[in-house]
C-alpha cells in the first residue's frame, strides 16, 4: 500500500470540513476523489502533502520519498520561461540537471516552447508545464487538484488522454467533481459526502484502458456512478 489515509478530521473554527476520512491507495494506482465543490477534497490533498495538519487521524506512506503537486491554478512563475519554471522545481530539490528538464519538456509535448513565458501559452499548455514541473522531481506520489477545471470541454478531454500517457504507472491521487473525468481516468473512485466530508463509497473501475467515452460500457458505468452519487454524494 503506497498511501493509507485513516480517520482524518479537520475543522477551521466552527466549520467542520473533514469527518473521519479513510481510504487507501495501492502503488501504481490512479485514485480519484470525487465530491461536491467545497466538500473538503483539497483539504485532504493538503494534509497528504503536509501543507495542513489534521485535527485527528493519520497519513501513512510506504515507498513514498518524493511527492509532486499539481494545483488547479498552474502557479507558474510569470517571469520565468517554460524551461525556467521546470528548472526551478529541480533546483528547489537541490538538483542541477538541464538534461532532465529537456527530457521532461519533450515528454509532455512542449518541445519548441522552452523559451515561451506563461502569458504566451494556452491554458492547456500552462497545465502541461505544471504537470512537467511536478514530474521533474520524479515523484513516487502525484497529487492533482482539479488541474483541468478551467479548460474548455474538448481541451480537457485531450489533457485527460495526455495525462494517462504521461503518468502511466505512477501513483496518483486526483481530485475532481466531474463524474465523466473520474470514470475516464481512475482505477478507483472514492465518493465523498457533502461537507463535512466522509467516504461513503469506494468504486473499483473495471473498464480497460484506454477507455472509449462513446462506448456502451463507459455509458453504463457512468450512469451507475451518477446513481451512487445522487444517492449518497449530494445533499
Amino acid at each position: 500500500m503506497a498511501l493509507t489515509v485513516e480517520g482524518l478530521k479537520k475543522s477551521y473554527g466552527n466549520l467542520k470540513v473533514l469527518d473521519g476520512v479513510t481510504f487507501s491507495v495501492e502503488e501504481g494506482e490512479f485514485v480519484c476523489l470525487i465530491g461536491e465543490s467545497g466538500c473538503g477534497k483539497t483539504t485532504i490533498l493538503k494534509i497528504i502533502a503536509g501543507l495542513e495538519r489534521p485535527d485527528e487521524g493519520r497519513v501513512d506512506f510506504k515507498g513514498v520519498n518524493r511527492m509532486g503537486f499539481v494545483f488547479q491554478d498552474d502557479r507558474l512563475l510569470p517571469w520565468k520561461t517554460v524551461y525556467g519554471n521546470i528548472q526551478f522545481a529541480l533546483k528547489a530539490m537541490g538538483i542541477e540537471d538541464g538534461e532532465v528538464v529537456r527530457r521532461i519538456i519533450d515528454f509532455v509535448g512542449l518541445k519548441g516552447f522552452e523559451n515561451y513565458y506563461p502569458k504566451q501559452l494556452s491554458g492547456g499548455m500552462r497545465q502541461r508545464v505544471g504537470i512537467a514541473r511536478a514530474l521533474a522531481v520524479n515523484p513516487d506520489l502525484l497529487l492533482m487538484d482539479e488541474p483541468f477545471a478551467s479548460l474548455d470541454a474538448r481541451t480537457r478531454e485531450r489533457m485527460q488522454e495526455e495525462l494517462l500517457r504521461i503518468v502511466g504507472g505512477k501513483t496518483v491521487v486526483f481530485v475532481t467533481h466531474s463524474i465523466d473525468e473520474a470514470v475516464y481516468l481512475a482505477d478507483k473512485i472514492v465518493i465523498l459526502s457533502p461537507r463535512p466530508a466522509r467516504v461513503i463509497r469506494t468504486v473499483e473501475v473495471s473498464l480497460p484502458k484506454p477507455r472509449d467515452r462513446a462506448s456502451q460500457e463507459f455509458a453504463e458505468f457512468r450512469r451507475e456512478l451518477y446513481r451512487s452519487f445522487d444517492l449518497y454524494g449530494r445533499k
